[in-house]
């Protein structure tokens, strides 16, 4: 694998606790996300969405789903944090990997259900779009689209 890819594997699974890759700490009623009378933002979300954090590529406010996940994966709310700055790449279109068109947002977009399903119906590894034999094969998620990247061996 190349340096730089290694790096960001790190950054993004290293920093975070362990208890985030475990399936499950999602409710099952929807209501921890969504609102169906107490609306914060779209989306029916139930926490307003956090728009402090900027997307590090064009510095821009987190929006959409991404404001949603930030609203408790914050400092703050102490929810497993996520920093934009230490994390892969957000808000913005892919042009150098080949993303499936299915994990992309709004307007083509990288967000964090590019990479994550975070419904409870999801018991894949850390609520991943791919399974990785719970966590023994994390090849397999990185190649989702990094393929040309990865260790085939790691798959």
């Amino acid at each position: 694998m190349s340096r730089a890819f290694v790096i960001i594997f790190t950054l993004v699974f290293a920093l975070a606790p362990l208890g985030v890759y475990a399936a499950g700490s999602h409710d099952n009623d929807c209501t921890e996300c969504h609102s169906l009378h107490d609306t914060k933002g779209e989306y029916s979300f139930a926490v307003p969405p956090n728009t402090s954090e900027k997307y590090t590529g064009t510095g821009a406010p987190a929006g959409g789903t991404d404001a949603l996940c930030l609203g408790c994966h914050n400092e703050d709310e102490g929810i497993i944090p996520i920093a934009l700055a230490k994390s892969h790449p957000l808000g913005l279109i892919p042009v150098k990997v080949n993303v499936p068109q299915e994990a992309l947002g709004g307007g083509g977009q990288l967000t964090c259900t590019s990479c994550h399903d975070p419904h409870p119906s999801n018991a894949k590894y850390m609520y991943l779009r791919v399974s990785t034999d719970a966590g023994k094969k994390m090849g397999a998620f990185c190649a989702y689209c990094h393929g040309d990247k990865v260790d085939k061996n790691e798959m």
